[in-house]
């Protein structure tokens, strides 16, 4: 785990502008942030909102942000285990692909029948990305 001085550096560096603040509001984590901010503002012991900290990744997380306080986490496989996830989804079908990615719904009835790229008007590609 980082250490809590290296997390407080990187969540004072993304609280400009009040952007994080909204968004903790938005997320469900707005008392987390309020009592790592009032821990900080009364000089208070950091390790003591170690926990709140992990409430703020976790609502981010939810959300789609990864490594709020902490850096981007990885895949580890338990030890004992073999194979890797599969990652199955739809990507751009241009030539120079933009950034979109949908997974792949296995549990819908059409799971095979590929989105469309309103761009192209062609559906898209389907891949599968070992991790």
């Amino acid at each position: 785990m980082h250490d809590v001085a290296d997390r407080l550096e990187r969540l004072c560096r993304l609280l400009g502008g009040g952007e994080l603040a909204r968004r903790a509001g938005e997320y469900g984590v707005a008392g987390p942030l309020e009592r790592v901010l009032g821990a900080l503002r009364a000089g208070r012991d950091p390790e003591r909102v170690r926990a709140d900290l992990d409430a703020l990744d976790e609502g981010f997380a939810r959300h789609g942000i990864d490594g709020l306080t902490t850096r981007t986490r990885a895949y580890q496989p338990l030890s004992g285990t073999v194979g890797h996830p599969v990652l199955r989804g739809w990507v751009c079908p241009a030539a120079h692909r933009c950034a979109r990615f949908t997974p792949l719904d296995t549990g819908a009835a059409h799971a095979d029948a590929a989105p469309v790229c309103e761009a192209l008007g062609t559906p898209l590609v389907k891949v599968e990305i070992e991790l």
